[in-house]
Formats: C-alpha cells, sequence, structure tokens
C-alpha cells in the first residue's frame, strides 16, 4: 500500500482507538454536577436515638381546603434498627384548617412509622392511617428539616423546620 494511503488510514485508525479507549468511569460528585444542591455530610454518624423526643414547632401548610398557619408536634420513639414510631398532632392556629379522612377539622393526631439512617441524618415517615409522608433531615441535635406531602383526593403539603423540646 501507497504511504499515501497509509498514513490517512493510521492516522483515522489512531484517532478511533484514542476516543475508544477512554474512561467511562463517572469520577464527578453530585455537587460538581448540581451546584447549590444540598447534600448531607455529617462530620460523624449520629447516635441510633438521636430522634427521640418531642419535637414542636409552626409551620404554614396548604391543602384542599386552603392555606393554615398550624402548630405541629411529632412525640418520637427510636426502635431498633433505625426504625421510628411517631405520633403526629398538629392544631390550627389561622386559616382553613385540614381534614380527617373527609371531615373538616382544626386540629388532629396521627400515627406514623419511618426509618431513621443515622450516617446521613435522613428520615423517613408515612401515616399508618393515610397516604401521608415526611420526608427530612436532622439538621443539628435540636432540629429537624422535613416535608410533609398526602397526595390524593384531598392533598396536602408543607415545609416545616421543628425543635426539640426539653422536659420542664
Amino acid at each position: 500500500m501507497p504511504w499515501s494511503i497509509q498514513f490517512p488510514v493510521l492516522a483515522t485508525a489512531a484517532l478511533i482507538c484514542a476516543a475508544g479507549c477512554q474512561s467511562t468511569s463517572r469520577t464527578e460528585s453530585l455537587e460538581d454536577r448540581s451546584p447549590g444542591l444540598r447534600v448531607a455530610k455529617p462530620a460523624q454518624a449520629w447516635p441510633d436515638d438521636i430522634m427521640e423526643g418531642t419535637w414542636e414547632g409552626e409551620a404554614w401548610r396548604i391543602n384542599s381546603r386552603g392555606a393554615s398557619h398550624i402548630l405541629d408536634r411529632l412525640e418520637i420513639t427510636s426502635e431498633s434498627n433505625g426504625l421510628l414510631k411517631v405520633k403526629r398532632t398538629w392544631k390550627t392556629l389561622e386559616g382553613a384548617g385540614g381534614h380527617k379522612g373527609r371531615t373538616p377539622v382544626m386540629s388532629d393526631e396521627e400515627d406514623l412509622v419511618g426509618v431513621f439512617d443515622p450516617s446521613s441524618g435522613h428520615f423517613r415517615l408515612v401515616e399508618m392511617d393515610e397516604p401521608g409522608t415526611i420526608d427530612g433531615w436532622l439538621v443539628d441535635r435540636n432540629t429537624i428539616d422535613f416535608f410533609s406531602t398526602q397526595p390524593g383526593r384531598q392533598p396536602s403539603t408543607s415545609h416545616e423546620q421543628l425543635t426539640r423540646k426539653t422536659s420542664p
């Protein structure tokens, strides 16, 4: 084969080989791909029972009845293996209120179960009698931050930050 044909063939083969030999592994982090995304990176793992206790705070919620300013309270019991049992009590301070089933109410008490990951501080709770969920994280030893969502005919959602209540 004459040199005028061999050189372009060899150069093309080298380019194909070089392009095909690049690594396909991803080394970029989630933060690199999504600047500004909040990713929990605790300095150390939380104790398994850190969620145990009573948490309380005010928040705004919107649901099928309208907007409401509420006082929300979670009483959390830590079980083994990161499992949680929760009693949620809320009352309307101002606004439309909520619902229990199809009945309009201004306050309610609900049972939830959930899980906690002490390595990240992330927790997830689900209501026992309705399709509501809570997805949140431990901000510090005395603060939790979460989104509460309930889909369906009577949707409801809120973003809340509750603080630990100490016994008097």
